[in-house]
């Protein structure tokens, strides 16, 4: 289906995915859930490439994926956006799944060093869970391990990401917005 917000605030139409939460797919469990989210992403960039950046929202039965590149593309506020996700109602946890920019390649400006991430953030006490690894070239090397990181162990949380169920409440934030019409389910969740 394809969500049509308001767009004074978001201008542009994004893919939306909804279905029920397979609890074998989707874990409870904070390290196995980000895990799970985190080997998809990693399956399809091994066998299909590039993904489109999502948000995955995760109630007790349901998930729903939003696809956010359109929101990217059209220099929309994609952290108000996920805050917003988050701030509905049965949310329990956030992730956003996808490449990011880790940093620039020093010799070569335009060069970007990729890195496959899924962060998850949950709602009830903002507690997150991270998995990061460098993409070179398309390929994921041996030596470059999973860097698997949480609120939990203590370790610092990444910049750019998380932060989003806080904000919510801060800001009375809420989705609002309207949908086209059905989509093929969830196969696009990577």
């Amino acid at each position: 289906m394809m969500l049509r917000s308001d767009p004074s605030t978001y201008p542009a139409r994004i893919r939306v995915g909804i279905g029920p939460r397979d609890k074998a797919r989707f874990p409870l469990e904070d390290s196995a859930l980000c895990e799970a989210l985190y080997g998809r992403l990693e399956e399809f960039v091994a066998q299909k490439g590039r993904p489109r950046p999502a948000v995955i929202a995760l109630e007790a039965n349901q998930i729903s994926q939003f696809d956010i590149a359109p929101i990217l593309k059209a220099g929309g506020d994609a952290h108000r956006f996920i805050s917003a996700v988050a701030g509905q109602p049965g949310i329990e946890a956030v992730a956003m799944v996808g490449l990011v920019n880790l940093r620039r390649n020093s010799r070569n400006k335009d060069a970007a060093v990729l890195g496959a991430m899924c962060f998850v953030e949950w709602g009830a006490d903002s507690r997150w869970y991270s998995a990061l690894r460098p993409v070179q070239d398309g390929l994921f090397r041996a030596e470059w391990p999973v860097a698997l990181r949480s609120a939990v162990e203590g370790d610092p949380r990444p910049g750019g990401v998380g932060g989003w169920f806080s904000r919510a409440r801060r800001q009375s934030l809420r989705l609002k917005a309207s949908f086209d019409g059905p989509q093929a389910g969830l196969n696009q969740v990577h």
